[in-house]
């Protein structure tokens, strides 16, 4: 049960983020329309929480990865083990958003102790390589992909949830079946020991 109410918690976050994510693009395509009022501290701020939210998606990730993992193995459930590799799948392909952009950059997202300190080292070399309005442009494209794969996260969440609240019921109606059988056994009369039949003599007139 608590892990229900945690995914479900993680769920409303993970939407949380996608808003977030949103806004930030409407500034980023601001920023392409009007790059001379780019502002140092704006920017900063937009690649620090895109690099954040980032980071905590893809925590999120291996978190649950490892619970379901967990829960499949504790619980025998076939379908908690699915959940894991699919978690480990979004993460995956969630890290490959900046690790690809990176790579055409010339950097390695592994040199970087955080996605913020990347997303910044990759919007330097862009820009000096290409400038500003391309650089943004390719924080953009990295913040479109991010939006969609914090959707997908959401909505592996949700699923994950229904399907562990579903596992759940049927396990509690599994052992409530047995308690029944259990109480009437109990109320049932005990079988009569049979003693050794003890031989009598008759006698015969």
């Amino acid at each position: 049960m608590n892990k229900i109410q945690l995914v479900a918690s993680y769920a409303k976050q993970a939407a949380s983020y996608s808003t977030q994510l949103q806004q930030y693009q409407s500034q980023l395509q601001n920023m392409m329309l009007n790059p001379s009022t780019i502002m140092p501290d704006d920017l900063n701020k937009l690649t620090r929480g895109i690099g954040e939210i980032m980071s905590a998606g893809n925590s999120i990730g291996n978190t649950y990865a490892e619970v379901d993992s967990n829960f499949s193995k504790t619980y025998n459930s076939p379908l908690a083990g699915d959940f894991a590799d699919r978690f480990r799948s979004w993460t995956t392909n969630s890290q490959d958003t900046l690790g690809s952009a990176m790579r055409a950059a010339g950097l390695q997202r592994d040199s970087y102790t955080s996605d913020t300190a990347a997303l910044n080292a990759l919007w330097n070399k862009s820009q000096s390589s290409q400038g500003t309005v391309a650089a943004i442009q390719t924080l953009s494209e990295i913040n479109v992909e991010q939006i969609q794969h914090t959707r997908k996260l959401e909505q592996l969440l949700s699923s994950q949830n229904l399907a562990t609240s579903t596992f759940m019921a049927s396990q509690n109606a599994k052992a409530q079946d047995k308690q029944n059988v259990e109480d009437v056994i109990s109320v049932m009369p005990k079988p009569v020991k049979l003693q050794d039949m003890k031989t009598k003599k008759i006698s015969v007139d």
